[in-house]
C-alpha cells in the first residue's frame, strides 16, 4: 500500500501539500501585518510606513502596533484618529519613560516656538521652566522680569494658567499658554513646595529684552559684573560682549569685584569657559565633562586672563542653573573666590539638540559635566555657598563685607 501511494499519488499529495505550506505561510504573514502593520484596516487618510522592529534589546515593541491596532479596532471616535498625532504622543510617552526632567521631544510646532523662545526679544514674563514629572516648574526668573516681580520663584510648581490645568503638559506647552501680547494679563496658579502654598498671581506681560551682562558700581570702589546669562547669537558673540565689560573694569580699576550670578539659567559652555578664564591662571581646570562609558575630559584655561589678581565674590541663588553653577564651582575649587547666597538648582548635565526627519527636535542629556576636583552637581548636591545668605540685599552686603574685609 505504502509503495503503491508513493508510486502512483507522490505527486497528487506533494501538491495538496505544498498547496498548505503555501496557504499557512500567507496566512501568517497576513496576520502579521494585520497585528503590525494594520493592512486592512488603515484609514484611509493616513498609512504607516517606514521600518518595524518587533524588538529592541530584548523588549519586545509589538505592543506598541498592537494597541495601535486596538485603538483603530475599537475606538469609537474613528474620524478623530489621526496617524501623526499617535506618532508624536508614542515618541512622547518613550522619551518621558526615561523619566528625565531635561531629556523632552518636541514636534515641529514646538520645535519652533522653543527657538523662537532663544531669540533676545520675545513677550511674556521671563522666566526659565523646567520639567518636574506631570507638571512644568519655574527654573529661574529672570533678573528684574515680571515674573520675579510677581513674586515667582525656582522651583514653584504651575498648576493653572488661566485657570486652565497644565497636569500632564509640556514645558513648551506651558510656555505657549503663559506668553502672550505685552501689556495683557495672564493668571499664574502655583504651588511652592518650600511653605507648601497654593497661591494665584496675576501678572502683566511685558517685551523680554534678554540681557547678558552689566557692570554696577557699588560703594567704595566695588564693582559688580552682573551676567544674566551664558548666551548671545553665538559664543563668539558673547565673547565679544564679555570683553567690552572687561575692558571697562579694567580701566575703572577697582579693589574688588562682585559677580552675580544670580537667577542666571546658564547657557554656552565654551561662554562659561572663557569667562572663568579670566580669572584664572593659564592650566587651571575649569570644569571637567563625563560621558556615557565614564570616560572624562578635563577642560583647562587656555589663555590668558586679565583679572587674575582681583579679590572678587560671586553671589548664586536657587535660580543659578547650569553654567553658572560652572562658574561658581570652578571659583570654589580652585580657592580663586568665595561663594556667598543661596543653594544653585543642581543641573549638572549637558544637552543637545538633534534635529529629526520631519522637523520635529529630541532634547537629549548627553553627558554630566563634572567641578574641577570631579564634583557632580545635581538636585540633591547643588552648588553650595560658602556662606548661605537668604535675602538679596543682606547677599550683596555680605559680599562687600568680604572684599572689603580682605
Amino acid at each position: 500500500m505504502i509503495q503503491r501511494v508513493n508510486n502512483n499519488g507522490g505527486p497528487k499529495y506533494l501538491i495538496i501539500f505544498i498547496l498548505i505550506i503555501a496557504i499557512f505561510v500567507a496566512g501568517f504573514y497576513i496576520g502579521k501585518i494585520d497585528l503590525f502593520g494594520n493592512a486592512e484596516i488603515v484609514p484611509e487618510k493616513y498609512q504607516i510606513t517606514g521600518d518595524r522592529l518587533t524588538e529592541r534589546k530584548n523588549v519586545d515593541v509589538g505592543l506598541l502596533w498592537e494597541v495601535w491596532s486596538e485603538i483603530e479596532r475599537e475606538y469609537i471616535d474613528t474620524e478623530d484618529i489621526d496617524g501623526q498625532e499617535l506618532l508624536y504622543g508614542a515618541v512622547d510617552g518613550l522619551v518621558k519613560g526615561l523619566d528625565d526632567r531635561y531629556t523632552s521631544f518636541l514636534t515641529p510646532e514646538e520645535t519652533q516656538e522653543y527657538l523662537s523662545g532663544n531669540k533676545r526679544e520675545f513677550e511674556g514674563i521671563g522666566t526659565t521652566l523646567a520639567q518636574e514629572g506631570e507638571f512644568v516648574i519655574i527654573e529661574s526668573p529672570i533678573d528684574g522680569s515680571p515674573a520675579q516681580k510677581a513674586g515667582l520663584k525656582s522651583k514653584d510648581v504651575i498648576l493653572e494658567v488661566d485657570e486652565v490645568d497644565m497636569q500632564g503638559k509640556s514645558v513648551v506647552e506651558v510656555a505657549q499658554n503663559i506668553r502672550g501680547e505685552a501689556n495683557s494679563k495672564v493668571m499664574i496658579t502655583y504651588y511652592r513646595p518650600s511653605s507648601n502654598e497654593t497661591n494665584d498671581v496675576e501678572i502683566i506681560r511685558q517685551k523680554i529684552d534678554l540681557k547678558n551682562i552689566e557692570v554696577v558700581d557699588l560703594e567704595d570702589g566695588i564693582k559688580m559684573l552682573k551676567v544674566y546669562q551664558f548666551t548671545e547669537a553665538d559664543v563668539e558673540t558673547f565673547n565679544i560682549e564679555w570683553d567690552a565689560n572687561i575692558d571697562q573694569i579694567i580701566k575703572d580699576n577697582p579693589k574688588g569685584l562682585i559677580v552675580d550670578l544670580r537667577n542666571n539659567p546658564g547657557g554656552f559652555v565654551d561662554a562659561v569657559r572663557y569667562s572663568v578664564s579670566e580669572f584664572l591662571p593659564k592650566g587651571a581646570i575649569v570644569f571637567q565633562e563625563q560621558e556615557r562609558s565614564g570616560r572624562k575630559s578635563q577642560f583647562k584655561v587656555n589663555r590668558e586672563g586679565r583679572l587674575l589678581d582681583i579679590p572678587m565674590v560671586v553671589i548664586v541663588n536657587e535660580g543659578s542653573a547650569s553654567s553658572s553653577e560652572i562658574f561658581a564651582g570652578a571659583m570654589q575649587d580652585n580657592d580663586r573666590a568665595q561663594v556667598v547666597g543661596t543653594k544653585t538648582v543642581g543641573k549638572g548635565v549637558e544637552q543637545k539638540l538633534i534635529n529629526l526627519s520631519d522637523g520635529s527636535m529630541l532634547q537629549i542629556v548627553f553627558q554630566k559635566w563634572l567641578t574641577p576636583s570631579g564634583r557632580n552637581i545635581t538636585e540633591d548636591e547643588p552648588i553650595t555657598p560658602n556662606h548661605e545668605v537668604e535675602d538679596n540685599e543682606e547677599q550683596e552686603k555680605k559680599a562687600l563685607e568680604l572684599l572689603l574685609s580682605k
